[in-house]
């Protein structure tokens, strides 16, 4: 005779799943994460164990002849979605003596967890069962979500990135994927300085610390050395804010230094492009590459205009200015003229600033004129001078 079920799950004990989007995929037990269950529940129950899939199969078990058996019992359990106490063996086709227990996710009957044994000692480790396998399911598919969720990231940036940007290719993607395309406010660039690209291990910490303190809609992937981020935060400064204290936690716990470009703000999907531009732009310039700032793109800013120009006029501008000088000099040049026209040609104060005297200041003006053929003091040769120094980086 078959006993009643006794124990029927607690709702109120199941973790809640509710929050959890169900992105097409079926509820199927894999094997390894069937296995990762047994093993954990070993740890309460030590009679013998199986995962039993939705179709009576049983996928994982401590007595690895069974895998692969018809246990038709769990079909009984899977037809009532109530627990099922097998007296003997043989009872059910494929069933030894024990419980079979129902396991829900979202709801939903995804497995059955059967313990071999006498039914009056395993009852009491129902609940606890249950609890447990749930909780292990529900990590198992939040772990596949956030993996699914990653992918989608790393083919939206790629599409938005990509030289050829196609905002109508960019839009039917994320309309597929379940983006809000009209949420999007800046593009931020995040740069790791000195970053072995081959350490997966801390690129994924840090990805995973950078994700739990973003929105929950915010789009972020990783690109080699690069943390890319899609922002719905519509005021810039409170994105820096909010990304200063990413910047905090994560260079203080890995020991590492970010440097972080933020666009303009997005005014239409078609300037995503742009907009990431803009905040790589910011990380790729020498002038804070490596700094470790949080540096925000302004359209009238010099730097951010020379670095608009195509590379080979860069270079052919300041190869013409500084043709014959070597890197040293070019380098001393820069600091000077930097210091003399943030100090709007005052000697005295761009000599305090560079630690030397008036007079030592006025021979090294003298000698760029010298070696350069620009004279530093003269408003149009200065221009230039700093112009060229600007573009050689």
């Amino acid at each position: 005779m078959i006993r009643p079920p006794i124990v029927e799950p607690d709702v109120h004990l199941r973790p809640a799943f509710h929050n959890i989007k169900k992105v097409g995929e079926t509820m199927v037990i894999s094997r390894r994460q069937a296995d990762t269950i047994i093993h954990n529940l070993r740890s309460v129950v030590h009679e013998d164990i199986n995962i039993i899939s939705n179709e009576g199969i049983i996928v994982s078990s401590t007595d690895t002849s069974r895998v692969g058996d018809t246990h038709a019992g769990a079909r009984m359990v899977v037809e009532t979605k109530k627990p099922l106490e097998i007296e003997y063996d043989g009872q059910y086709e494929g069933a030894l003596r024990g419980i079979n227990l129902p396991v829900f996710y979202e709801g939903d009957l995804v497995a059955v967890v059967g313990i071999t044994g006498e039914v009056d000692t395993i009852r009491q480790f129902s609940k606890v069962i249950v609890t447990m396998s749930e909780i292990l399911i529900k990590e198992h598919f939040l772990n596949r979500q956030k993996e699914f969720k990653r992918e989608n990231n790393r083919v939206i940036m790629e599409l938005i990135t990509k030289d050829k940007f196609n905002p109508d290719v960019v839009k039917m993607k994320m309309d597929e994927l379940g983006y809000d395309n009209v949420d999007y406010y800046h593009f931020a660039v995040c740069e790791l300085s000195n970053f072995d690209q081959h350490n997966i291990d801390l690129a994924n910490r840090i990805y995973n610390s950078f994700e739990k303190r973003l929105h929950m809609y915010d789009l972020l992937a990783r690109k080699e050395s690069k943390y890319l981020l899609l922002s719905q935060t519509p005021k810039r400064q409170t994105l820096i804010e909010d990304l200063h204290k990413i910047k905090q936690y994560i260079e203080n716990k890995y020991k590492v230094e970010f440097t972080i470009g933020i666009s303009e703000k997005i005014t239409a999907f078609d300037n995503m492009y742009t907009a990431y531009q803009q905040a790589n732009m910011i990380v790729d310039l020498d002038i804070h590459n490596g700094q470790g700032n949080i540096v925000a793109f302004d359209a009238s800013s010099l730097d951010f205009f020379f670095q608009a120009i195509p590379d080979y006029l860069r270079q052919e501008f300041a190869r013409n200015v500084l043709n014959g000088l070597d890197a040293e000099e070019i380098q001393r040049m820069r600091e000077l003229i930097r210091e003399y026209v943030t100090h709007n040609g005052s000697l005295s104060a761009c000599a305090k600033a560079l630690y030397i005297h008036k007079n030592t200041l006025q021979y090294r003006l003298n000698r760029i004129a010298s070696i350069s053929g620009y004279n530093p003091r003269n408003l149009k040769d200065l221009i230039v001078l700093y112009v060229a120094l600007s573009l050689q980086r």
